[in-house]
């Protein structure tokens, strides 16, 4: 799948008990030096001595203590982690899945194989569907928005207003994939915020005929009223929300610019939050989705949990960091019944690829 070896960073969060039960997480987001920060010098001496199990009192003083005005960023992606971790701690102690203490709805959810990675070749990408088409893989994502307006490959650095503004490669890279795996795979484009409206605008016209199950993040900042204005002009479904706090989403919601909903347990406010959002999303009767290994959890928890993400990238990690990580068969991911999370930590990997 890759021509040269892929590096990823991976920041564990351990919370421990006086009991001996370790909760597990992962910090999420951006700006990961000043979460870790605001985790060891504030967050970790508000949370010591506190009931571990009290997931709704601790994110009632975490958010009191800290974030008042209900800011995004930092707060967020700390907050969010340690709650994952407290859930994992309440598990354990309950002898029981987290899935099965949130709601215990449905323990297999839909699964898709992001791997559209923008490096690839039209070539190499319509391989690469062939090649997860062949695993029994059922529902396939793209990236897209690949280049700036210098033709460079830029997924990240250039602002909306100076990336490219013609969707001809991207179609037909999308057309390569349609072509190579037919009709009956269920196709997804995610661009990653990085597109202003009216480019947004252009990809959805010339992606109209290819039969996308939805165009994920189209829209620089998430902008809910221009994510609204785009779902009026375009057949596609839009989704959104991946790295939103709890009050983003509820605006994606109430502007009714989404048709799906991305909640991510590590950005929302963790499992406590996370919960919240997914009975906001289900009240305008909106499916949830997208994630990673965290949010199984909660979708399967939920009646409306509808897709669970395996990015490529981030499924090799999960395989390599953590033990018998769950993984889509024919189109599906199942949850276990371990306790918590039920991931175990690699140990020996953490020690070998640790930091220094």
């Amino acid at each position: 799948m890759f021509k040269e070896p892929v590096r990823s960073t991976v920041r564990l969060l351990k919370v421990k008990t006086d009991g001996g039960i370790v909760g597990v997480a992962q910090i999420g987001g951006f700006m990961h030096s000043a979460t870790i920060a605001f985790i060891q010098n504030d967050l970790a001496p508000l949370l010591k001595g506190k009931d571990p199990l009290e997931n709704e009192r601790l994110m009632h003083q975490m958010m009191w203590k800290f974030n008042t005005r209900a800011h995004a960023g930092v707060w967020n992606f700390a907050v969010s982690a340690i709650d994952v971790a407290l859930w994992d701690i309440k598990g354990k102690f309950y002898n029981a899945p987290v899935w099965r203490l949130l709601g215990g709805a449905q323990q297999s959810i839909p699964a898709y194989i992001t791997f559209g990675l923008r490096a690839y070749s039209r070539d190499e990408l319509a391989e690469a569907a062939k090649y997860w088409v062949a695993k029994g893989q059922s529902r396939l994502k793209i990236q897209v928005g690949r280049l700036d307006i210098r033709g460079q490959m830029d997924p990240s650095g250039a602002g909306a207003e100076h990336r490219e503004d013609n969707p001809a490669e991207d179609e037909a890279r999308l057309r390569a994939v349609r072509e190579a795996v037919g009709e009956s795979v269920e196709l997804m484009a995610d661009a990653n915020c990085l597109m202003k409206y009216d480019a947004a605008l252009r990809w959805c016209k010339r992606f109209e005929p290819y039969n996308l199950m939805w165009f994920e993040e189209p829209i620089v900042h998430n902008d809910p009223h221009l994510l609204a204005e785009l779902r009026k002009q375009t057949s596609i479904p839009i989704a959104a929300g991946q790295w939103e706090n709890f009050f983003k989403l509820c605006e994606l919601v109430k502007e009714r610019a989404v048709d799906f909903l991305n909640i991510h347990v590590l950005s929302v406010g963790g499992f406590t939050m996370g919960m919240k959002a997914a009975g906001v999303a289900q009240a305008f009767n909106l499916p949830v989705g997208n994630g990673d290994h965290f949010d199984f959890h909660l979708q399967a928890a939920v009646p409306n949990g509808w897709r669970a993400e395996f990015h490529v990238n981030n499924w090799l990690m999960w395989d390599v960091l953590y033990k018998e990580v769950p993984g889509p068969v024919n189109g599906w991911v199942s949850l276990t019944e371990r306790p918590g999370l039920g991931l175990e930590l690699n140990e020996d990997a953490v020690k070998e690829y640790r930091m220094k």
